[in-house]
């Protein structure tokens, strides 16, 4: 009976291992089979620096109907005019990521615009995103030492289009065996909606827990939109453009 359940298991394993395999290495529909801009689904993300609206990055990712990615040299995406480069990129378990990319493209009118020209010939309007509005860090009003002792207040204004901000802290924390040494370990962030004016205080309370100490937290006031998709992608689909002033405060 042992020995009939260890040749249950193992062949459970195996069947397991072969369905994985099959799984992972099944490609995509062939980009043939994608004949219209119903067949896919498109995630577009663009970072853009929030001081010079020419530092940016194009990414666009293409999913079958079955949520698997694709791409090909015969099919296109366009930005603002310029054609995005396509790449592949091979991940672990024979797994590939197919990418497209593009950078420094200049906004007309303020916008991305995006368009997608399939195998067959057929051009498609991909995405219509707004380019975000520039602005300065020096409108961040903070110190770069600050004490743990009291209470730490940021201010900023005509920060235009940024809405979100992020701060996450470095903490010290001591070892256990030996006092001396220390780690820094870092923090998940805080998240906080805001507007392009405004200010913000960490009570010192914050600051530090039993066995750790604040040393290092970072800022990050970050410009977040959506775009307009083609309404006939699939579901899923997204479009966001992001860009950050990011400031560091190291604590005493």
């Amino acid at each position: 009976m042992k020995t009939n359940s260890c040749i249950i298991t193992k062949l459970s394993i195996l069947v397991f291992c072969t369905y994985f395999l099959i799984n992972s290495c099944s490609g995509p529909a062939p980009v043939s089979r994608i004949t219209d801009i119903s067949d896919i689904k498109a995630e577009i993300e663009i970072y853009q620096s929030l001081t010079d609206e020419k530092d940016n990055s194009v990414s666009v990712i293409l999913y079958d109907k079955k949520g698997k990615e694709f791409g090909n040299d015969s099919v296109k995406i366009s930005v603002n005019g310029k054609k995005a480069e396509y790449k592949i990129m091979q991940q672990l378990y024979y797994s590939k990521n197919y990418d497209y990319r593009a950078e420094h493209v200049a906004p007309k009118n303020n916008t991305y615009e995006l368009h997608i020209q399939l195998a067959n010939g057929k051009k498609f309007f991909l995405a219509h995103i707004p380019a975000l509005k520039l602005s300065s860090p020096g409108n961040i009003i903070y110190t770069k030492e600050a004490s743990l002792k009291s209470d730490y207040t940021l201010q900023w204004s005509d920060l235009h289009d940024v809405n979100v901000l992020y701060f996450s802290k470095s903490v010290r924390v001591k070892n256990k065996e030996d006092s001396n040494i220390q780690t820094f370990i870092e923090q998940a962030a805080d998240t906080i909606k805001i507007g392009p004016a405004g200010s913000y205080t960490i009570k010192k309370e914050e600051f530090s827990k039993p066995g750790e100490r604040l040393g290092i937290m970072s800022f990050k006031f970050t410009a977040e939109k959506t775009g307009t998709l083609n309404p006939k992608l699939l579901r899923g689909s997204s479009s966001k453009i992001r860009g950050y002033h990011e400031e560091r405060v190291n604590f005493k």
